[in-house]
Order: C-alpha cells, then sequence, then structure tokens
C-alpha cells in the first residue's frame, strides 16, 4: 500500500469515528461535518482503488453524504434519515480500508451538566466556537500551538512518536489580549468541545472543599470523554487565582494546588484532554504547576498592525459615508499600548457618539477628533 492510500484510510477512519463520537453526544453539526469529510475521503480512494472497490467506495461515499445532507442540527430534533443512508460502522478489509457500511438510526442525545456542577464550568460544543478566523493577528502564538497541539490531533498517523507529555499549555500575557478567545479558537479547530472553568466558584474557604470541588469537575470531565468517545478542551482562567506560589498567605492556593496537580496528572495519559490555562502573573504561580504546562505561549499586546485590523474589523457595521471620514491607520498608530478589549471598548463608544450624530445631536465633522479622544481617554485611564 503506498502513502496516499495509507492516508486516504486513515483519514477515512478517522473522520467516521469523529462523526460517530459527534453524533452520540448530540453534536449535530460537527456529526454532518465529518460524514461528509468522511465521504469525501472515500471518493478520493476510488479515484485510486481497483476497479473491484472504486464502486463500492462510490456507493458507501453517496451513502454517507446522504446521511450528513438528513442531519439538522438547528431543529435540535431527533432526525430519520432515508432508509438507503444511515451509517452504524464499518468492516475494514484486510488491506486496512473500508468495506461494509451498516445501517443505524441517528439520534440525538442532549448532554446534561449535573445540578450543583453547572457553577464550575461553562460548556461549549463545537458549534459554538470561531475558528483562527475569529482571532486577529497572533500568527507566533497560532503556529506554536498548531506544532504541539493542533496537527498532532488532526495527523495522528504522521505524529505516531513516543512524545513527552505536551497536553498542558499556558497562555500568558498583559489582561485583554485575548487569551480567552485564543483557546476556545484552539478547541475548535481540533473540533472538541470546550470547558470554560469558573476558577473564582472552586474556591471554598471550608477545609478540604476547594481540592474535593477540583476533583468532582476532572471527574465529570473524564467521564464526559470517556462516555462520549470525544476529545475534550479544558480552560482555567485567571490560573493564577488559585494556583499561587505555596507557603504564603494565600489560602485558596495551599487547598487549591494539590489537588490541581494530582488531576493534572491523572490526565497526562488521556489523548481525550487539552489542558489550556491563562494568567497575567506567570511569576507568582507555583513552581510545581508551572512545570506542569511544558509549552507556555506568549500572548502580546496588539502591535500597529493588529491594531488597525481592529479598529477596522470593530467599526465594519458603519455606513461608508461615515467611515471615510475616518483615518484607521492613524487611530492604529496612537493607541499603541492598548489591548484588543480596550479597542472594542472604545470602538464601542465610538458607535454611541456616531448614533448621536446620525440622531442630529452631534456634528459629523466630529467623528475622526472623537475616536481619537477615545483613544486618548482609554491611555490615560491605564496609567492612572
Amino acid at each position: 500500500m503506498n502513502f496516499s492510500d495509507e492516508y486516504l484510510n486513515s483519514g477515512f477512519r478517522k473522520s467516521y469515528a469523529e462523526a460517530m463520537a459527534a453524533k452520540n453526544a448530540g453534536n449535530l453539526a460537527l456529526a454532518k461535518e465529518k460524514f461528509h469529510a468522511a465521504a469525501d475521503f472515500l471518493e478520493k480512494l476510488a479515484l485510486v482503488a481497483g476497479p473491484d472497490k472504486r464502486e463500492e467506495h462510490m456507493r458507501n461515499a453517496a451513502r454517507l453524504h446522504a446521511v450528513a445532507d438528513a442531519i439538522q442540527p438547528a431543529n435540535r430534533t431527533p432526525v430519520q434519515p432515508p432508509v438507503e443512508a444511515p451509517v452504524s460502522g464499518y468492516d475494514a478489509g484486510t488491506d486496512g480500508s473500508p468495506t461494509h457500511i451498516y445501517p443505524m438510526e441517528i439520534e440525538h442525545a442532549v448532554e446534561e451538566v449535573p445540578s450543583g456542577m453547572e457553577q464550575f464550568f461553562t460548556f461549549y460544543q463545537t458549534e459554538d466556537l470561531k475558528g483562527f478566523e475569529s482571532v486577529i493577528g497572533l500568527e507566533a502564538a497560532k503556529a506554536a500551538v498548531t506544532e504541539y497541539v493542533i496537527n498532532p490531533v488532526l495527523y495522528p498517523e504522521a505524529y505516531n512518536y513516543s512524545f513527552l507529555d505536551n497536553k498542558a499549555i499556558l497562555l500568558e500575557g498583559p489582561p485583554g489580549t485575548g487569551k480567552t478567545t485564543f483557546a476556545k479558537a484552539v478547541a475548535h479547530e481540533i473540533h472538541q468541545p470546550f470547558a470554560l472553568i469558573n476558577v473564582a466558584a472552586l474556591v471554598n474557604c471550608y477545609i478540604g472543599e476547594t481540592g474535593k470541588n477540583i476533583d468532582k469537575v476532572f471527574a465529570f470531565l473524564r467521564e464526559y470523554a470517556e462516555r462520549n468517545k470525544c476529545g475534550i478542551t479544558v480552560f482555567f482562567d485567571e490560573l493564577d487565582e488559585i494556583a499561587k506560589r505555596r507557603g504564603g498567605d494565600d489560602k485558596a492556593s495551599e487547598a487549591a494546588v494539590p489537588a490541581l496537580l494530582r488531576n493534572l496528572d491523572g490526565v497526562k495519559g488521556n489523548r481525550a484532554f487539552l489542558i489550556l490555562a491563562n494568567t497575567n502573573r506567570k511569576d507568582v504561580l507555583d513552581t510545581a504547576i508551572l512545570e506542569r504546562f511544558r509549552k507556555q505561549i506568549y500572548i502580546p499586546l496588539p502591535d500597529e498592525s493588529m491594531r488597525l485590523q481592529l479598529f477596522s474589523s470593530k467599526l465594519s457595521e458603519i455606513e461608508e459615508r461615515f467611515s471615510e471620514k475616518l483615518d484607521l491607520s492613524r487611530a492604529a498608530s496612537i493607541s499603541e499600548g492598548l489591548s484588543g478589549r480596550d479597542i472594542t471598548f472604545l470602538c464601542d463608544d465610538f458607535k454611541y457618539f456616531l448614533s448621536k450624530v446620525k440622531a442630529g445631536f452631534a456634528d459629523v465633522e466630529q467623528l475622526q477628533e472623537q475616536l481619537e479622544m477615545l483613544i486618548s481617554e482609554r491611555k490615560n485611564a491605564k496609567t492612572e
């Protein structure tokens, strides 16, 4: 078997397994996408297969496309595919290629978060997230996480060596630089649900309860991944709130750090888990916690090019007769030191002023002046 056949077979098996896992987890949008992807791989296999396999691959590809077309994620109700189309599994031939596909009903199982657990995290399915197209700039960070996380997940047949554990990544950098948005985008890129941990809710003043809360969260997430046979991305926002260096006066960290270490070590061998965390204060983190994050990625303040993209994006909805009066290149130039969050907020304030202009309460010729004033105010507020 040449590499092309091997790659296509591997791609089919991976896409089909992900489609079934997504279907079982109730993630119908992802199931639809992955069934189509699996069918595409079969069609490519047909092009390189012998006459005895070609027709069978094309027939199975057509059935998988029909299954995907029958899924209607927006309805949020069970969907019954056509009799000729449904799929449940495949048998692999002696050469590893798919040979038979059997029918089953596509069902939608809604995942419930156990009562009392919802305070500890917010759960997002893949279709609720946006990928790297939603992240402006940060090309170095994207490249780093692609190398260490995304490619190994998407191309397991190539990344089949015994790598050291690299399933925990720390995102560090100033506040407001989009670390949470970046983490969500990573989960989307590897087609995983995303658990945003509410760090503050984990802390409990009663002895031992903080550790128990951490244990409960990890227990649920491990059980979810195992039951649905899927990966999961876990994100600790502002990790330093519960992972400061032990030996000081921070009682929350004294209780939380041992539980965090125990659970981070407990999922090391689980390929279904990706642990992400962010911090604005890496210097205060407990040394043992820091050592668990083999890869640390810096998320910087936006440079001038990124700031120009941010202004253009945040003000993209305004009418041309107003936008042509703005010099966004100058806005990007004078806004050095502002974060993406700062620019988002000041653009929102600017749109309030623009609404006043449209209502006749302000002069249209003041638009650039107003934008620059808002930039100046935001910069002054950061230095006070």
